[in-house]
């Protein structure tokens, strides 16, 4: 007989199903931890003048992956917009955005109501630009770029011929969106996923317009004119139609809807 004293015998799989179930509490706590930070992360808080036609009162502007908010002590100005409830958001700069909802405004024969913010703190980042094109339910329109990588199929020097003179920039069509960058005029630069484009023709060798959803004082919708500095590949009319106007003859084309757009913190993945 042995003279050591009796032992307790664990059966084999002790061990690791005690590490197993360390690992899956640790692993359920850092979830706990984490996902109420990411929602906080989410929020963007500004500190904003809210124009209007005499004068401009100021607040706070609150976005969220819920809701836009406005918080104000002027209390009839105060707002909160569920995503659904906006018919189109402008980010006109890093510094202006410009929400179109559908309240009527009765001193304008029902005219829908236009809230613009001048941001006196902060800037609209990419990300939270990002977010805003997420969210939004109907085409926005953005001079900001935002989040988003790739390699562009076609790109050219252009001039955007506005009514009266132009300004000058770059013309870039990637697999998943067309973009107008310009360094004359910031305020000009667009990005358009395919979905968020009404139309587009090439009605000469040197022209290309794009029609928007974006809405234009006067209406309908605008236009962006384009004079191109150099020839326009041929095959690059084809690459933006079918993605433009996708049909069953192209079943591997479709436009980006806004619920494609990728999470924030993620790179945009051409299709």
């Amino acid at each position: 007989m042995s003279n050591h004293p009796l032992r307790t015998m664990r059966p084999p799989s002790y061990g690791r199903s005690a590490r197993l179930c360390r690992l899956a509490a640790a692993l359920l706590a850092m979830a706990f931890y984490f996902v109420p930070r990411l929602a906080v992360a989410q929020t963007h808080e500004f500190q904003v003048e809210h124009q209007h036609t005499l004068r401009d009162c100021r607040g706070t502007l609150i976005i969220t992956p819920d809701t836009i908010d406005y918080r104000t002590t002027h209390k009839k100005d105060s707002r909160s917009w569920p995503y659904v409830e906006i018919r189109q958001l402008k980010v006109e700069s890093s510094t202006r955005l410009e929400i179109v909802t559908y309240e009527d405004q009765k001193r304008m024969l029902g005219r829908d109501k236009i809230f613009k913010f001048r941001l006196l703190q902060g800037q609209l980042r990419p990300d939270v630009v990002a977010l805003l094109m997420a969210k939004s339910t109907h085409p926005p329109a953005t001079s900001v770029m935002p989040v988003a990588s790739g390699t562009p199929a076609f790109q050219i020097p252009v001039k955007h011929l506005h009514t009266l003179g132009g300004c000058e920039g770059l013309l870039s069509i990637y697999p998943d969106r067309v973009t107008y960058e310009s360094k004359d005029k910031p305020t000009d630069s667009r990005y358009w996923r395919y979905a968020d484009i009404h139309n587009f023709g090439h009605p000469t060798r040197y022209r290309f317009e794009i029609t928007t959803f974006e809405d234009k004082y006067g209406g309908p919708t605008k236009v962006f004119n384009f004079q191109l500095k150099e020839d326009l590949p041929a095959r690059a009319h084809d690459y933006v139609w079918v993605r433009v106007y996708p049909s069953e003859f192209y079943p591997n084309e479709r436009p980006t809807s806004p619920t494609d757009f990728p999470p924030t913190d993620l790179p945009l993945v051409p299709r």
